[in-house]
């Protein structure tokens, strides 16, 4: 049962009128949209925030007793600027909208406002004009019991808490040179090859993110990931950034002059961030989030394309991606404890009920 003031009982009473409602919708990134139905900015919460006039209509908050979820459609009208650019980047996606009641003419407390409704967004968008269709956030626990299924492979999706690896751990920052809205060059940085080594260190190990240079050919790199099989052998993936590449048989050292010796010919590595992410941080795609079809080269092709052209000087962040299965697991990620799948799933007519 809501419990309010005496007063905001008697302004209920006496017609609504100075009765408004308020819209908190809290982006997962922790940005904050303050609107209120009013036609003024109000001034609400314990901070004191400001809620500025929306310009759309709310329908009704559809209430229901039979286990499914609550809803509410919100309408908006000429949407430009900030909003337009994160409906466009997707940024709504996971938002969190507040709906509640408030005595405006009064001063802030606890007991002066109802709360109508809490619940996460169906997006429509058309031109200018957006449809949100809010369903109660409780709809967030519409999940498959069991959680996990009976499958070849992984049930966790990389970089999910259950899967324990951090994605920021594995972010490689880039410029673009160019690129269009379907794609994004970065020459600078050039190919991704992967190659084994040997004779490395696992004390002093070179670990990713690091420069590294090569002693025969004066070549330089970025170490985007390294896997230690053992103390002294493995596998490395980096991007070429300069110079002469790097050949069987060559020492390669990081700024710290731990070194490993390749062992054999580099190769180009299309698979690496394959289903992996690009992230614009920078330029007219600021925000904006795509699947990777394919890294080729210094080429990243997006399996949709952005909004806008990317352009020289936008900055990004590529993060790699999993098929799901053993190997990858092992020996890209290197994380096979936290694997959870089935590998030798039998026929469906030997399952035994």
């Amino acid at each position: 049962m809501r419990e309010v003031s005496a007063a905001f009982s008697a302004a209920i009473a006496e017609g609504g009128v100075r009765i408004c409602e308020i819209f908190d919708l809290v982006l997962t990134d922790g940005t904050i949209y303050r609107r209120t139905g009013h036609d003024r900015n109000i001034t609400w919460n314990a901070a004191g925030d400001t809620y500025t006039p929306i310009v759309g209509a709310r329908g009704p908050i559809r209430y229901n007793s039979d286990g499914q979820a609550d809803e509410c459609e919100i309408n908006l009208g000429n949407i430009s600027g900030d909003l337009a650019d994160i409906v466009g980047a997707n940024g709504l996606d996971g938002a969190v909208l507040t709906i509640k009641r408030i005595r405006w003419d009064a001063s802030y407390a606890a007991d002066e406002e109802i709360q109508l409704f809490v619940g996460m967004p169906d997006i429509g968008y058309n031109s200018n004009e957006i449809s949100l269709n809010f369903r109660s956030i409780f709809s967030s626990l519409n999940i498959n019991i069991p959680s996990e299924i009976y499958q070849e492979s992984c049930n966790y999706t990389l970089f999910d808490t259950s899967c324990g690896l951090t994605q920021s751990d594995y972010a490689y920052s880039g410029t673009a040179t160019g690129g269009s809205q379907m794609t994004l060059i970065d020459a600078t940085a050039g190919t991704l090859y992967k190659v084994d080594f040997d004779a490395g260190d696992s004390a002093l190990p070179i670990e990713r993110g690091d420069a590294i240079t090569g002693q025969a050919g004066g070549g330089t790199g970025v170490v985007v990931q390294i896997i230690y099989l053992t103390s002294s052998t493995g596998t490395l993936w980096y991007i070429e950034q300069a110079g002469v590449q790097f050949v069987d048989d060559e020492e390669i050292r990081n700024a710290g002059a731990d070194a490993i010796d390749v062992n054999g010919t580099p190769a180009e590595d299309t698979t690496f961030y394959l289903n992996g992410e690009l992230e614009m941080t920078s330029g007219d795609n600021s925000g904006q989030r795509r699947p990777i079809q394919i890294r080729s080269g210094s080429t990243i092709t997006p399996k949709w394309p952005f909004v806008n052209d990317n352009a020289n000087g936008d900055t990004y962040k590529i993060y790699p991606g999993c098929d799901g299965t053993t190997d990858t697991c092992h020996y890209r990620l290197h994380n096979e404890e936290e694997w959870e799948g089935y590998a030798t799933v039998p026929r469906i007519e030997e399952v035994m009920f």
